[in-house]
């Protein structure tokens, strides 16, 4: 049996094989660090001409560079297994049944990098920016833009974690001028004048602050002003005033 087997053949072989796998290792590996430093120079460039949103640049980047890294290994697994002529395709259907499975433990994370991508790429939010998620009735200063989550810090000063998934309604209160509505109750119909003109002598004080009017809401009486302007600034004002409304109201 082994007399049969012919030696010289084999190790032909095996030579071409291992010239084919050191030549597809050296492309590969110098496919792999020039479009690598492609992407880092072209993200820095970027960087540079917009650095009030170097965090987003730098998120976008790592990202970039890891989707491309994780592609080159693939490529090159694929190119392997072909030149020691596995079958690829019959390896790549058991994949396939794995990637399922796995799939469905992973849809959680998987929803939480597709949502961060979009986050990332519509340029929604910057490190900064004060936002609100209606859908969670949170509010704080964005910490840090993730590809899974976002970090917050909150009015409270704690720092809270919110999974990418669960942003599904989120407000910007940085891009533009918030409002702020502040009302005061009516307990007693006959004193709405004198409690309007107090609340305009404390407005005088404030150019952002404007007397709306008399509203209802849930079957209450309210004298309502409007607080305009950027929301961290107006969020302190906010207490402020009513604490000058209710003053002047002893």
């Amino acid at each position: 049996m082994i007399s049969k087997i012919n030696f010289q053949h084999f190790i032909e072989t095996s030579l071409d094989k291992v010239l084919q796998l050191l030549i597809a290792t050296v492309l590969f590996y110098i496919f792999y660090r020039l479009i690598k430093l492609i992407i880092k120079r072209l993200f820095s460039k970027y960087a540079q001409t917009d650095l009030a949103d170097s965090a987003r640049v730098l998120t976008m980047s790592r990202l970039t560079q890891s989707l491309f890294q994780y592609l080159s290994i693939f490529l090159y697994i694929y190119t392997v297994l072909g030149i020691f002529g596995l079958p690829v395709a019959s390896l790549l259907a058991g994949a396939g049944i794995i990637g399922v499975a796995l799939g469905f433990a992973g849809r959680d994370l998987m929803s939480d990098v597709i949502n961060g991508f979009f986050i990332i790429v519509e340029h929604q939010v910057n490190v900064g920016d004060t936002v609100n998620f209606k859908n969670l009735d949170i509010t704080g200063v964005v910490k840090t833009i993730g590809i899974r989550s976002m970090t917050l810090t909150s009015d409270s000063g704690a720092l809270v974690f919110v999974p990418n998934r669960h942003i599904t309604a989120l407000a910007n209160l940085t891009r533009q001028d918030s409002q702020l509505l502040l009302d005061v109750p009516v307990l007693d119909f006959s004193m709405i004048e004198r409690q309007k003109k107090r609340i305009l002598q404390v407005n005088e004080s404030y150019a952002n602050a404007d007397f709306v009017g008399v509203v209802t809401r849930d079957d209450k009486v309210y004298l309502r002003s409007k607080l305009s302007g950027d929301y961290a600034e107006i969020s302190l004002q906010k207490s402020e005033i009513l604490s000058r409304y209710y003053e002047n109201m002893d």
